[in-house]
Order: structure tokens, then sequence, then C-alpha cells
């Protein structure tokens, strides 16, 4: 590209930024000539910036001294560098036109690009929902599997309880050594399932934070294509609706028990995280939910030193067994546990 078509690169590159926009002082510096802009800054006596004198200064330096001034003869001297009198109206000869083209050429070629990339972020932002449809179908599909091993593995206590207490003239231990195996396995099986299940659920939340930013890329986009060269946008196809179970809670007496001396404040946030529960599931974050030291029973955060404790009873269901303070977690396990 040659000397001239420099500064028209930059005021392309100006109206793509700015949306059309222009201000004086850029128009001075890429279109009026250097000595012209140093004979008018001699003219009104300015003195430029940076330790310049003017008849050194460069355009840059000028032009924003040229810009500011407001006197009326002072601003068509000024505006005289943009239009020049004794330049005759012709049409621009063969160089000009060339340049001229060369520079729409090179608007149209970005335009291009911009229109590729819009284009591959679409996709890219498809691609990012398919994925995050399998994931969500897996996560149902892990949710199902553990509902059963966690109803396998409630059978089975069931039936360990009732053959440990079941009485029985001759003790059959190899019946217990393969229900204690059992046991063991459904244990093993519903860790891993769990374990999945938060792996799904945090690249579900991966993939959610990097669509946004995906969508966001296209909109940024998408605002410096002219509107005349905009595509028209297909309707995107509806995203298919997922089964939402959600838990149904069990209050004990234990529990209306447990809120008597309570504070109204807290009440109400053992009440709102019981419903957050119900509707979110085990691995909503702000409730860290936990099994506590292997037994059947289960721990949320109300609050900072709130707890309430429940128990898996099958079907979806729990039983909220009591509300009590983070700090006597030990004497409320062992009270529950001899319950």
């Amino acid at each position: 590209m040659d000397r001239a078509a420099l500064p028209l690169k930059r005021l392309a590159e100006q109206v793509l930024k700015a949306d059309g926009s222009l201000t004086l002082t850029l128009l001075l510096e890429c279109l009026a000539e250097v000595g012209d802009l140093r004979t008018l800054a001699q003219k009104f006596g300015l003195s430029p910036k940076g330790g310049f004198r003017v008849e050194r200064a460069p355009a840059k330096v000028l032009a924003p001294l040229l810009a500011e001034q407001r006197d009326q003869k002072n601003l068509r001297d000024v505006l005289s560098l943009l239009l020049p009198e004794s330049a005759p109206a012709q049409s621009p000869d063969a160089e000009q036109q060339r340049v001229q083209a060369a520079e729409l050429t090179e608007v149209r070629a970005v335009l291009s690009l911009r229109d590729a990339d819009v284009v591959r972020l679409r996709e890219e932002i498809e691609r990012a929902r398919e994925g995050q449809n399998r994931a969500r179908a897996s996560e149902m599909d892990l949710e199902r599997q553990l509902s059963t091993a966690q109803e396998g593995l409630a059978r089975t206590k069931r039936l360990l309880h009732e053959a440990e207490h079941r009485p029985s003239e001759v003790p059959v231990h190899r019946d217990e050594r393969e229900t204690a195996h059992r046991l063991h396995d459904l244990e093993a099986e519903r860790e891993s399932l769990l374990a999945a299940e938060q792996a799904l659920r945090r690249q579900l939340a991966r993939d959610h934070s990097r669509t946004r930013e995906l969508e966001d890329e296209v909109t940024e986009l998408e605002s410096l294509i002219p509107a005349s060269r905009r595509r028209k946008k297909k309707p995107m196809l509806p995203e298919p609706e997922l089964e939402r179970r959600i838990l149904v809670p069990h209050f004990l007496p234990s529990f209306y028990k447990s809120l008597e001396g309570k504070e109204r404040r807290s009440v109400e946030r053992a009440v709102q995280a019981i419903l957050m529960f119900c509707t979110e599931g085990y691995a909503y974050p702000g409730l860290e939910v936990k099994q506590l030291g292997g037994q059947d029973m289960w721990s949320m955060r109300a609050s900072l030193g709130l707890r309430i404790y429940f128990r898996p009873i099958g079907e979806g269901d729990i039983e909220v067994l009591e509300l009590g303070d983070r700090e006597d977690q030990n004497t409320t396990l062992r009270r529950l546990k001899e319950k």
C-alpha cells in the first residue's frame, strides 16, 4: 500500500470502530498537509506540547491544538485546510481511484472475515448447546441409576437388619457374608454415581459459562457489521424439555420441637434451605449437603451456625429430623442415632 493509502486506512478503521463518527482532530491529522498545519499554528501563536517547536512538530501534535480553536475566523481557517478553495472540482484521477478501490476491497475483506467469525462462533455455540443437552441426558440417567442404587441399598440394609434380628437355630454365615459384600458393592456404586453426578454438574456449569461468553462475543461482532450486511438469524430450535424431579420433605415432630426457642430469622433460613434442597438436589453448592459418619443420615447448611439433619426414605422423599446448632452436632447425632 502506498503512502497516500495509509491515512485512508486509518480513517476506515475509525469509521468501523466508531460507527461512522470521525473527529476533527483525526481529519486534520490524516487529510491536511503538515506544512499547512505548522503555518496555521505559527499564525495563531500556538505552542505545541511535548517540547516540539512549531516548525518541526508532527501532525498528530498540531491537529489537537488546531481542533480546539473556537474563534469563528480561526475555525474557518482550520476548516479551509480540509476544503481548500484552490482545489478545482474535478473527478479523481486514476491513482486516486486505484487507492479508493484498494481501500474498499480491504474494508470488504475485513467485513467478510467478521462474517466468517460470526458464523464460526454460532457453530461453536450450537456444539456447546448439543454438549449441554448430552450432559443433561447423562445427568438424568445417572440420577435414575443413583435412585435405583439407593433403593437397592435401602432394601439390602433392611434385609440385613431383619436377618440380624431374625431368630434362627443355625446361623447362616454365608448369607450374611454375601449380604455384606452386596451392601459394600452398592455403597461403592452409590459413591461413584454421586462423584459422576457432581462432575457432570461442574461440566454443565462450565458449558453454560462458555455459551454466555460466545453469545456476548457474537453480539459484539454483529454490532460492528453494518446493518445492510447483516444476515437474518435462523430461528433457534426449541430446547427439549427435561424431566425435573422435586424431592418431597416429611417434617417429623422432632423437627418442629427443635424450632422452639429459635429466632424467626433462623426458622426462615431453615425453611428456605429445605425448599432449595428439594428443588436443586444434593449437588447445590450453597447447602453443603453431606453424609454424616457413614450413617444413613445427612446434613445441610441453613446458615453459618445452623444445620438441618435429614434422612432419605426412597421414592424421592426425605425425613427432616431436626434443626440444630453446628457446635452441638456431635450431641445431636448421638441423640438421633439412639432414636
